[in-house]
């Protein structure tokens, strides 16, 4: 006999007010169970309401959103109409929460132990009852080990700036474990993290499923991810479900061209170098509008005329698969696997353009042990080059990028550009290395100024260098936009207008203003889900193509970096452990690290066991 569901979500709808006296209908019609044990994935583009649906569960929306429709009940509670105090004992107690960001999600001002107090503190009462100072710290640190963090006892009196990405974020799940709740939302929980770490935390994850009976519902845009970790998958467009079903049967024969359409584009480590990304076409709907039909029949090629006036229902069509699809509810078989992704032209790489000898890196902290960041790494970069590097969160590969781009000295070792050392220029060849390499950051978000408008952004770097007149930077700014797929009006509008992938695009766009020989790009798709990702990455391969630029590109990715580079180092303790030609490390990798972070590297094929729900 089946449990009654723990967690039961029934035609949610979510808005938000417009500036302009509008509504933007952000979830409509949202409904799925979750009973104990049982992991669900959401998945999506950036838009379509996965996040939302998250916070909407916990009544935590934004600024002026609203719960407009529906219920969420948990045991039977509805947590819609529950009272403010009820809800204080549901957050972190009986729905724990992992949000995207670790860095706005932790206090920069206290220490990690601090923050993982104040939780078991909160939650005491509902786990083991009163604990003593003594017992918090032993507890904390037990919670830190739990996640991975090496050296825990010392480690808790650190601060959040003293972690990798990947650390911060397994500091977050750890808060959220501390009070043992029976549902978990993670909200893109591996995003930040390289594979090794992202199997780990997974792993974990379903450990806590399979011993404790937690629900998990895991947000993510990684296909591999919902293929290792999820048993059922949910499938969100323009704020409305569009399929579900078991994870097996949507990502191996999905009904919705739009599933159809993010598995196409998630990047294969099988695929060779120099092979192309497949986008979406088009952008997603503009949810402050009105939809007459399908939300994504302006992008759908199997879209019929009544796609664009009638709405989908949501049809069961195999018993255990839902799609809202007018063509799919008509069809006996899945649709059809993508074609083989296509390959780029690219030409041979040319003259060596920067040289790395030796370089080392230590940070020293306050008395404390030592850091070293880099261990005597040596690399090479020709101009129409992509050089791939990969490696667990603190192996060194940011340090690296930072004292590449000249943002950080280096302690020792040589950095030549153009066959010129110019390892500690002084400050007017610091000017003119800065405009030769130039970096694309990760978070499109914190890179850009929220006051500046992106045509002073894009400016910005041409009025530093001295380039131009005013009327030539503002025909520059126009030809940087429509070469990174934007529209030259855009210069007008500030950041928080564009999405993710958009504000990626202008990021790159501002990097290339001062026309540099060297573009290094840190993690720059690593926030974007996979359509958006496919834009980016082609987009960067046809700036290379077209400009002869060389780029480093750190990704955690694998399939991602094979799929750009002509080359590959592989970073491990500051050090690089492996080098080569793209295809060759990934098919014969020499080192047992980098054997370990291929075989850690998810793939969207279910083919290990899901945690299943708990049954009576």
């Amino acid at each position: 006999m089946t449990t009654p569901p723990l967690l039961e979500v029934r035609h949610l709808d979510v808005e938000f007010p417009t500036p302009d006296g509008g509504t933007l209908h952000a979830v409509r019609d949202v409904s799925f169970t979750l009973r104990r044990g049982e992991t669900l994935a959401v998945v999506g583009e950036s838009g379509s309401g996965k996040s939302t649906t998250a916070l909407a569960l916990l009544r935590m929306l934004p600024g002026t959103g609203r719960i407009t429709g529906g219920s969420v009940r948990l045991d039977g509670e509805d947590l819609v109409t529950a009272t403010e105090d009820r809800l204080r004992a549901v957050r972190g107690a009986r729905i724990g929460m992992v949000f995207q960001d670790p860095m706005t999600a932790l206090n920069p001002v206290l220490t990690v132990g601090r923050h993982l107090d104040e939780v078991l503190r909160a939650h005491q009462e509902r786990t083991s009852g009163a604990r003593s100072k003594a017992s918090r710290r032993a507890r904390s640190v037990e919670l830190l080990g739990l996640v991975g963090i090496p050296d825990a006892a010392r480690r808790l009196d650190d601060h959040p700036h003293q972690f990798s990405g990947g650390q911060r974020q397994r500091i977050l799940i750890a808060m959220a474990l501390a009070g043992e709740p029976d549902v978990l939302l993670a909200d893109e929980p591996t995003t930040a993290l390289d594979s090794t770490v992202q199997e780990q935390i997974l792993t974990l994850l379903g450990d806590l499923t399979r011993t404790t009976g937690t629900a998990l519902v895991l947000i993510t845009h990684n296909m591999g991810v919902v293929a290792r970790a999820c048993a059922r998958v949910l499938v969100l467009y323009g704020g409305t479900v569009v399929e579900d079903g078991p994870t097996a049967e949507v990502l191996t024969r999905p009904r919705h061209p739009y599933t159809a359409g993010l598995l196409a584009a998630v990047p294969r480590l099988s695929a060779p170098s120099g092979t192309r990304l497949t986008g979406i076409p088009g952008t997603p709907p503009d949810l402050s509008l009105p939809l007459a039909g399908c939300a994504f029949a302006a992008r759908c090629a199997l879209a019929e005329e009544r796609c664009h006036t009638a709405a989908p229902p949501l049809t069961t069509l195999t018993g255990t698969v839902r799609a809202a699809c007018h063509p799919a509810a008509e069809r006996d078989e899945p649709l059809p696997p993508p074609p083989p992704p296509a390959r780029v032209d690219r030409p041979a790489p040319g003259a060596v353009v920067l040289r790395a000898e030796g370089l080392t890196k230590t940070y020293r902290n306050r008395g404390r042990r030592s850091l070293t960041a880099l261990d005597g790494v040596s690399l090479t970069l020709a101009a129409g080059e992509t050089l791939g590097i990969v490696g667990e969160s603190g192996s060194g590969k940011s340090t690296l990028a930072r004292v590449l781009a000249h943002a950080h000295p280096a302690d020792g070792g040589r950095v030549l550009l153009d066959g010129r050392d110019v390892t500690r220029p002084g400050r007017a060849e610091l000017h003119a290395v800065r405009r030769r390499v130039q970096m694309v950051f990760q978070d499109p978000y914190a890179s850009l100024n929220p006051r500046m408008t992106v045509g002073e952004t894009l400016a910005e770097p041409l009025r530093a260098f001295g380039i131009g007149t005013p009327r030539e930077r503002a025909d520059r700014v126009a030809a940087l936009l429509r070469l990174v797929g934007l529209d030259p009006a855009a210069a007008d509008r500030h950041p928080r207008s564009f999405s993710g992938g958009q504000r990626q695009r202008i990021g790159i766009a501002r990097a290339l203003a001062p026309e540099p020989a060297v573009l290094i790009c840190d993690e720059p798709v690593s926030a974007l889900d996979v359509s958006v990702q496919a834009q980016i990455v082609g987009l960067l391969t046809d700036l290379q193509r077209d400009l002869g630029l060389a780029l480093v590109f750190i990704a955690h990715d694998l399939a991602v970096v094979r799929q750009v580079s002509h080359r590959i180092a592989v970073m491990h303790g500051g050090r690089i452990v492996e080098t080569g030609g793209a295809d060759d490390l990934c098919e014969r990798p020499r080192d047992p690290y980098t054997r370990a972070l291929l075989a850690a590297a998810p793939e969207p094929v279910p083919v290990r066991r899901v945690p299943e729900a708990v049954s009576a």
